[in-house]
């Protein structure tokens, strides 16, 4: 809308401090008008985006008549009424998401009376006699809102200036995707069901479950982190870099993190099969057979074999007014010759989970990183993907709206893959075909082709994403297993070593043989007889019960290494809930202090303290097996954490930072975090003794 006047007499009300201080009284009735959607009590506040391109009120200047070069004089003043000043968006600034989502789902659609002080100089502009206390309601329209976390602006690694997306999310109206239907955009293309919703339900639980693989913070060349969460199999995408980090010895991790490279291998079909000599109809049928077993890894491989194989010259452009060429595949009758377009070097994937409101930024992939064609799966909600054509590789600017449905796959090669850059705009709802639709939680599967080691032109100054190797690049080889859950520095099927690179270095994701011996086996081997004697005898770190203690009830909390849970007692007791996760099912199992599965958790003296209604949850109590460098909990989604006698059990010193790393991760912002290991120093009449702070506690 706009904010103006008209004095009695009809005419414009030209004032700026007049319109300026109505302004700022409709501000101030807005912010009243949704105060109560406000739990900090610091205020919410309120800002207006002019319109740049339409109905911008120009600065005062000398009056002109009418039908000036552009049709209007200096005050913008249309033939349809007074001079008014436009605004685009309104943007209103919550302290946090929670109220942001409070305000959305309460005004949604719905509209809203502000009552607003009316000032005296917008009276005395309007030629009204100036009275006090005058006010006024504006009732507002059905009422679209939006909400995003707001960032600030970044310059384009390609084209080296700002983008034009100054926030994660534009809270305004998504742009329609009609409204580019006219452009095309070479090499583009969308199939839509690709993958079944069994295929897609049963590789859900497997990529995104709690056995998912899920990266260390992924740098960016710009210095930050990747908001989302990722995972690669196969070859690793370096965000840092913008480079592949190729499964050999000629990289050095000069910042300690020596194996980084060696991510999951890509799902492969086997055992004992291959997956070359299968045709077509055996790779469907096996693929069937999988996703009815609800067997999600062998289902991703199969879906990727018939990536590889899907032939998308028949498949036409986004948009195009033409059909694909007609003619046999390889020769023949029926016309010219078709050239098949299939994808058979596919051997890196990318796995991104995207929660509503976030998105990515415009990029090309790097040119000498993978080759042509990138081929993105998307599972769970839809999204839109804009793509822009590079100015600087002579393009014109050309912009594509392009929805991308679940369980569809997208191509992008040739002009779509080099000379426009694609992006996901960050923001909670799209509009498809003029119809608003909600972003759900999102998984994409970008299957990529690796390219051998580049050569480069010294004399090449242009970005490193756009250079181009002097030398013709080859594929990767296929890095692929059968093996599941899928781990870091988890070596191929085939291969000798366990997490070990070229060079012989181990990743700190893949646990050392030492720790599997003389670690691992010894608790899985004696884990009733530590119940019996330590869990149940309520042999606890007095520095642990005493954090516990001090927890808010209510809180959740992740007891990671949590052994026998003999750490659960003190935490229901003080009114909190806790999930345990530790390495061992042996030791997981005596957790639960009824085996019979009934609500008495049993007489021991760890659990005597338990009022009634809290004694069920001892019985059955939340754990899971897992790696404490891995945990399958979402982040941020605990109050506090306790690693308790967990960190001497960890043989390197890489080992012991990811696991705090990883419990930085799953707790929330503000939450707390406890860990304890055993001292250097001992009391006087124990027998252990440690000569330095570098031990193995096996």
């Amino acid at each position: 809308g706009g904010v103006g006047g008209v004095s009695r007499n009809g005419a414009p009300v030209d004032d700026c401090r007049a319109e300026d201080d109505l302004r700022h009284s409709f501000l101030d009735g807005l912010r009243g008008s949704i105060a109560r959607f406000d739990s900090s009590g610091r205020g919410v506040e309120v800002f207006l985006k002019p319109d740049m391109d339409a109905g911008r009120r120009a600065k005062p200047k000398k009056k002109k008549k009418m039908g000036g070069k552009d049709g209007k004089d200096a005050s913008e003043r249309s033939e349809d009424g007074p001079a008014r000043l436009v605004y685009d968006h309104l943007h209103v600034g919550m302290r946090s998401n929670a109220d942001a989502t409070r305000l959305v789902e309460g005004l949604q659609g719905r509209r809203l009376d502000i009552r607003i002080a009316v000032p005296p100089s917008f009276l005395r502009a309007a030629s009204l006699p100036p009275r006090r206390d005058v006010s006024a309601v504006v009732t507002t329209g059905a009422l679209y809102l939006d909400h995003a976390d707001v960032v600030l602006p970044r310059r384009n690694a390609l084209t080296n200036r700002k983008t034009e997306e100054r926030a994660r999310g534009e809270p305004s109206k998504s742009e329609c995707t009609s409204s580019t239907s006219s452009v095309v955009v070479p090499g583009l293309k969308v199939v839509t069901d690709h993958v079944s919703e069994e295929e897609e339900r049963t590789m859900l639980a497997a990529l995104a479950g709690p056995h998912a693989p899920w990266a260390p913070g992924q740098a960016t060349r710009s210095g930050g982190v990747i908001s989302r969460r990722v995972q690669h199999y196969g070859y690793v995408f370096d965000y840092e870099t913008s480079d592949v980090l190729r499964r050999d010895a000629e990289r050095g991790d000069a910042d300690g993190e020596i194996g980084k490279h060696l991510c999951p291998p890509l799902p492969g079909i086997g055992p004992g099969i291959d997956a070359g000599s299968m045709s077509d109809g055996d790779v469907e049928s096996w693929t069937g057979r999988a996703a009815s077993d609800a067997r999600g890894w062998e289902v991703a491989a199969g879906v990727i074999e018939r990536t590889r194989r899907r032939d998308l010259s028949l498949v036409p452009d986004v948009d195009a007014r033409s059909d694909p060429p007609d003619g046999p595949p390889t020769g023949g009758g029926g016309g010219e010759p078709r050239a098949r377009m299939t994808h058979p070097h596919l051997n890196q994937l990318t796995v991104n989970e995207y929660t509503p409101g976030q998105g990515i930024g415009g990029h090309v992939d790097t040119r000498t990183a993978f080759g042509d064609g990138l081929l993105i799966i998307t599972l769970g909600g839809g999204t839109v993907m804009e793509f822009r054509e590079v100015v600087d590789s002579g393009g014109t600017g050309r912009r594509k709206l392009v929805h991308l449905p679940p369980r569809s796959l997208a191509v992008l090669s040739g002009d779509a893959r080099y000379r426009f850059e694609h992006m996901i705009v960050s923001r909670m709802t799209d509009t498809v075909e003029g119809a608003i639709v909600p972003r759900r939680l999102r998984v994409s599967l970008t299957l990529r082709t690796a390219l051998s080691r580049p050569t480069f032109d010294p004399d090449d100054d242009a970005p490193f994403s756009l250079r181009r190797s002097v030398r013709t690049q080859s594929p990767l080889g296929r890095v692929e297993t059968c093996d599941f859950p899928p781990r870091w520095g988890q070596p191929p099927d085939g291969a000798a070593g366990v997490g070990a690179d070229a060079a012989g270095r181990v990743s700190d994701l893949a646990t050392p043989e030492t720790e599997r011996l003389h670690v691992h086996a010894v608790y899985d081997a004696i884990a009733t007889q530590w119940h019996h004697t330590r869990g149940r005898r309520g042999v606890l770190w007095s520095g642990a019960t005493s954090f516990l203690g001090g927890l808010e009830a209510g809180s959740v909390v992740a007891d990671v290494g949590c052994g026998d849970g003999k750490y659960f007692a003190p935490i229901l007791e003080g009114g909190c809930y806790v999930i345990g996760t530790d390495i061992s099912e042996p030791l997981l199992r005596t957790a639960a202090a009824s085996p019979g599965g009934g609500d008495d958790p049993g007489d021991g003296p760890q659990y005597g303290s338990l009022p009634p209604s809290r004694r069920p949850l001892a019985a059955r109590p939340a754990t899971a097996v897992a790696d404490c460098l891995h945990l399958p909990l979402r982040s941020s989604s605990v109050d506090a954490a306790i690693c308790i006698a967990v960190m001497h059990h960890l043989s390197t010193e890489g080992r012991r930072l990811r696991c705090l790393s990883e419990l930085r991760r799953v707790v929330r912002r503000g939450g707390l975090v406890n860990v304890q290991a055993w001292a250097l120093e001992q009391e006087g009449n124990e027998r252990r003794r440690f000569h330095g702070t570098d031990v193995l506690v096996p």
